[in-house]
């Protein structure tokens, strides 16, 4: 029962921040892209450096936490950056890519967890339908995100005219 509440936290909160946010969630999406992209690259000289500088010697709890704040930063500054971005009818179909931003965000952060608790994680069969489903959560979640940053970019008009400085 515990690992279903985690497991659902870790994909409805996410959802819920970018559309509480009224945040874009192809933005967010893409962010949790940048974020897997860091922990993939960056988080072995990150960890080492932590690690250094902390009293403690739990190598392994310390590269965790270093790579969950890789992967959450990215989220987290773009909740923060594109907060109120969505408006209107776009809000609507800014469902998707939030839920596909939960959904890859579940699927990021698990294998970070702590042993037992992604233990308990990986026995649900909700996981094992939502691991399987992992390319396509990527492959739906990147066609999503690219269609509704296509379809609500805002092209600049013939007639308007771009202000820059102050007038």
């Amino acid at each position: 029962m515990t690992a279903s509440l985690i497991l659902a936290a870790l994909v409805f909160v996410p959802a819920l921040v970018v559309l509480i946010f009224r945040a874009n969630g192809a933005i967010a999406f893409m962010s949790l892209c940048v974020g897997s992209v860091l922990v993939t690259y960056v988080s072995g000289d990150v960890g080492t450096i932590a690690t250094s500088l902390s009293a403690s010697q739990g190598m392994l709890k310390t590269d965790q936490w270093v790579q969950l704040g890789l992967l959450i930063a990215p989220f987290l500054l773009t909740m923060l950056f594109v907060r109120g971005s969505v408006r209107g009818t776009k809000k609507i179909t800014n469902f998707l890519p939030a839920l596909a931003a939960g959904l890859l965000f579940a699927l990021f952060v698990v294998p970070l967890l702590p042993a037992n608790t992604q233990r308990q994680v990986h026995q649900l069969s909700l996981w094992h339908q939502l691991s399987n489903l992992q390319v396509a959560v990527l492959l739906g979640g990147t066609v999503l995100s690219l269609l509704f940053l296509l379809l609500t970019h805002h092209k600049q008009g013939a007639g308007e005219v771009k202000k820059h400085g102050k007038d």
